[in-house]
């Protein structure tokens, strides 16, 4: 039963609230979150999301029930984040302390894609002489806290079930001067494909991401060789120590692959 006094949005007709409800699922959003460099270390405060269409659902049970069928039927199944690496006060080894998200339009049981946009400082370096830099092992740890815990990335407790994306977009952009964009985006581009393979290669993953696609900016590259995909299958992972020792842990301490976990049901915002 809603509230007392009448709702002047159940008095429209129901197409126009379902316009209406895909106009605010589709808001742009702020939403700044904590992020986890490695999974060992204890979890923060967690911040509140600004997400119009959950406020909306909070207004009365028939509004609840009609927006929640919309959001399963919509359609709309991919969350996009924001990763900036530019800040000059940071070091260009490592990524910010928050990761920002863009676009949630349904509850973490619908998610489907993920894009990850990087925004990318001319300095930023992903390996260096004694092995990968940082920055590698916090975006690897962004996305297994997004697995298993959703958005809230330093939640205390795991989703009931852990997210299984069909497709991880990794876009990236980078800020530069003319002068050397070619020649350090084409290393920031190899670099980062690098990594991907010898994750997908090393059968981390599996169980979590079915797809990854790796691409440029519009603009970025003229060239016709912006985007890679990598079909992500079952691999023998073997021994994970020393992967482990450069903050590669992945869910459950000891555990750097899904395949035996079982793929997510119903997890709530």
């Amino acid at each position: 039963m809603c509230l007392q006094s009448p709702s002047l949005l159940l008095g429209l007709p129901t197409e126009l609230r379902l316009q209406i409800y895909d106009g605010v699922v589709h808001l742009p959003i702020d939403c700044p979150v904590v992020r986890l460099p490695s999974s060992q270390q204890p979890a923060q405060p967690v911040p509140v999301l600004a997400i119009s269409w959950f406020s909306l659902m909070l207004v009365c049970k028939t509004i609840t029930e009609e927006l929640r069928d919309y959001l399963h039927t919509s359609g709309n199944t991919t969350y996009e984040l924001e990763i900036d690496n530019t800040d000059p006060k940071q070091k260009q080894r490592s990524i910010a302390k928050t990761v920002t998200w863009r676009r949630i339009p349904c509850p973490p049981s619908s998610v489907r894609i993920l894009q990850a946009n990087l925004v990318l400082h001319f300095g930023t370096g992903f390996w260096g002489c004694g092995g990968p830099n940082p920055i590698l092992s916090q975006l690897y740890q962004v996305l297994n806290r997004f697995i298993h815990n959703g958005p809230l990335l330093a939640r205390r407790s795991p989703l009931a079930n852990h997210i299984r994306l069909n497709t991880l977009i990794v876009q990236g952009a980078s800020l530069m001067k003319k002068a050397m964009i070619d020649k350090q985006k084409k290393q920031h581009r190899g670099q980062l494909q690098n990594y991907v393979s010898e994750v997908v290669e090393r059968g981390l993953l599996f169980g979590a991401v079915d797809k990854i696609v790796c691409r440029w900016a519009e603009g970025e590259f003229d060239d016709d060789d912006k985007v890679t995909e990598w079909e992500v299958s079952f691999q023998e992972i073997g021994d994970m120590t020393e992967w482990e020792r450069y903050g590669f842990e992945w869910g459950v301490p000891g555990s750097s692959s899904l395949a035996n976990q079982p793929s997510q049901s119903d997890a709530s915002t």
